[in-house]
């Protein structure tokens, strides 16, 4: 099932797997976080070096993701209590920040160094100025998503954590070519995977506003976005590595290797534009898919015209308009003795060669549809009576004049014009009424419809016919109202 909300479209499954995946983010960043505060505290022979490490993530840090995993895992069960946790742990980041600006020498706030007792080496808990901006901004975000307000500024706060996290990266890239630890001494790789893991998280827990409903949009666009902002991310990782790497582990000059890495950025790109490629023409594929199979759903299968259910959706479509409209049901005469006599398949031949004279007579903006069985109705767009009428007299006069295979094949027509306020259902009803009075005249005829405002167009009344037979040509009708016919003496056409 769909949901719209402000003229998009979202797929409810794609939202689940969004809040999911946000769910997933909290848990993993709070677990991470407490092994690390774990560790830090405990200082257990086996974590020593493993927390003395400069990618490693420091003690406020990992209390402040702590306070922000926990934010995000509440944000749908206790969004107050989410709230004040987002507050936290911008308050934490705050306070790391003052006290590098204006703490002792060593920099930062001391916090968890004077509350826990060190064991020898441990390193301190007070966290880099990068990852205190980070925690600072990320606060600001899980604020802003549970409050459901200033969504621009939420979204500037979390494109800068995953900058300033994007930039780890790159530098990440650099140390593992075996050039300096770069950013890392400023962000360690750790504190940067997890903050850019709470800010996907938490643009995710909202993915019908800001930037996410695109990536969330059930459409081309949301597709694409889904499956390209992973390679978007690891992508700037990957080049910087395979630069620095190309030139010191292989001896190679500056030019030479920045020329290499431009080759593999271009063919990243063009890997990347095959794939969206791939993805367009699938999503073509699938949509002309979708169309056949809306199309069949609105054709007859055995004539090709539309078919009852699109012949009613195009009949309101024109009394909503308010346009002049005309209806005009047909049915073939005497059409199960036709069956009986030469067989259905000669019958199905009769009806496609009647469609196919009808599409012939109308224009190429009225709709003409096989309404079922032996019936046909044509709905004429923006016109009136007189138009109405004219094609029915054609379509009378081509069913006659057509080279039938086994026998003569005629018509009965009724014709109804859309009155102001009719419904669909009074329109067909006053055709279907023409169109019985025309079988009981005699077949071979058309007759309009009565109704307040539905009068026939003005033409010669045909001379009184004789109470044995008709005269010649009599069968063609002549579109006159029937209470009008009635007046005059005549029989209805």
């Amino acid at each position: 099932m769909d949901r719209v909300i402000d003229d998009i479209r979202f797929d409810t499954a794609v939202l689940r797997s969004f809040t999911a995946c946000a769910r997933a983010a909290g848990w993993i960043a709070a677990l991470v976080s407490l092994a690390v505060l774990a560790g830090w505290l405990g200082g257990a022979e086996p974590v020593q070096a493993w927390l003395q490490s400069p990618s490693m993530m420091r003690a406020h840090a990992a209390l402040g993701c702590l306070l922000a995993g926990s934010a995000l895992l509440l944000h749908s069960s206790a969004p107050r209590t989410a709230v004040v946790l987002s507050a936290l742990t911008a308050l934490l980041g705050g306070l790391e920040l003052l006290g590098h600006a204006f703490g002792p020498g060593t920099g930062g706030w001391r916090g968890l160094d004077l509350l826990a007792p060190g064991w020898p080496g441990r390193p301190p808990a007070r966290m880099t100025e990068l990852a205190a901006v980070a925690l600072l901004l990320l606060g600001v975000v899980g604020v802003a998503v549970q409050r459901g307000r200033a969504v621009w500024l939420r979204e500037a706060c979390a494109i800068a954590v995953i900058a300033i996290a994007m930039a780890a990266f790159a530098s990440c890239g650099l140390v593992l070519a075996g050039d300096g630890a770069g950013l890392l001494q400023r962000l360690p790789a750790m504190t940067a995977s997890v903050l850019l893991l709470l800010t996907l998280g938490w643009m995710a827990s909202a993915p019908t506003t800001g930037l996410t409903r695109v990536a969330a949009a059930d459409s081309q666009g949301g597709a694409f976005a889904r499956r390209l902002i992973l390679p978007a991310l690891v992508l700037p990782v990957l080049f910087t590595f395979l630069f620095k790497a190309v030139q010191l582990r292989l001896g190679m000059s500056e030019s030479l290797a920045l020329a290499l890495a431009a080759v593999a950025a271009g063919g990243a790109v063009a890997a990347m534009i095959i794939w969206v490629a791939s993805l367009l023409d699938r999503a073509e594929r699938q949509r002309r898919v979708v169309l056949a199979l809306h199309e069949d759903a609105r054709t007859d299968a055995l004539t090709g015209l539309a078919n009852r259910r699109a012949l009613d959706a195009a009949l309101v479509r024109a009394l909503r308009q308010r346009g002049a409209a005309t209806l005009l049901l047909l049915d073939v005469d005497h059409f199960k003795r036709f069956n009986d006599s030469f067989g259905h398949p000669a019958g199905d031949d009769v009806l496609r060669e009647t469609g196919r004279l009808l599409r012939a007579v109308v224009r190429s903006q009225d709709l003409v549809a096989r309404y079922g069985g032996e019936e046909f109705a044509i709905l004429l767009q923006q016109s009136d009576a007189l138009r109405g009428r004219h094609v029915a007299e054609r379509v009378i006069a081509a069913m006659r004049v057509h080279p039938w295979a086994l026998r003569p094949v005629t018509l009965s027509i009724g014709v109804a014009v859309a009155a102001p306020g009719d419904a669909a259902a009074t329109l067909l009803r006053r055709a279907d009424a023409a169109l019985y009075r025309s079988k009981q005249a005699g077949r071979d005829r058309f007759s309009f419809g009565a109704a307040p405002g539905d009068e026939a167009p003005p033409h010669p009344q045909p001379p009184r016919r004789p109470p044995t037979a008709p005269p010649a040509g009599a069968g063609i009708g002549n579109g006159s109202v029937v209470n009008a016919a009635a007046a005059n003496g005549c029989g209805v056409d």
